[in-house]
């Protein structure tokens, strides 16, 4: 019965104690498998919009009087009879009237540097099916035309 006691004894510290004793064995974690990552690329065109362009500038005819000391009298009786009776003046200084050309050059300098922006973008964002850039630019130019020749 000792043996019997020894040897459940001994069985009993060989199974609490395992493979741990054994030199050189380190047990493996129980790891679980990777899962498989499959990369799918899909392409999706962009559907930006496209704003309308502005209307058209449409300009006003503008008159200009050169009042001088010869030519005074007939000038008021003109302004007189365009205005209603009422003679009102309004006068620029040749400096002023350069200062005013030069502003107008500037709108327009600042006017076709946006076009270039828009048509950038426009031809950035171009659909398969719409107007490209060749289409916009032809019907500005006609549009220009059409102002610079309009008195």
């Amino acid at each position: 019965m000792q043996t019997m006691k020894s040897l459940s004894l001994v069985l009993t510290m060989l199974f609490l104690v395992g493979c741990s004793s054994i030199p050189g064995f380190k047990p493996q974690p129980m790891v679980a498998p990777e899962p498989i990552i499959k990369t799918v690329t899909e392409y999706k065109t962009l559907e930006i919009y496209q704003p309308p362009l502005p209307e058209e500038i449409r300009l006003e005819g503008v008159e200009f009087f050169v009042i001088t000391e010869k030519n005074m009298e007939e000038q008021i009786a003109k302004l007189e009879k365009l205005q209603s009776g009422k003679f009102v003046l309004f006068g620029l200084t040749p400096q002023a009237y350069e200062n005013m050309a030069y502003n107008l050059q500037e709108i327009r300098r600042y006017i076709r540097q946006q076009k270039e922006i828009i048509l950038y973008y426009r031809t950035a964002t171009q659909t398969e099916d719409g107007t490209d850039s060749e289409d916009w630019l032809e019907r500005n130019e006609e549009i220009v035309d059409d102002q610079l020749t309009s008195p």
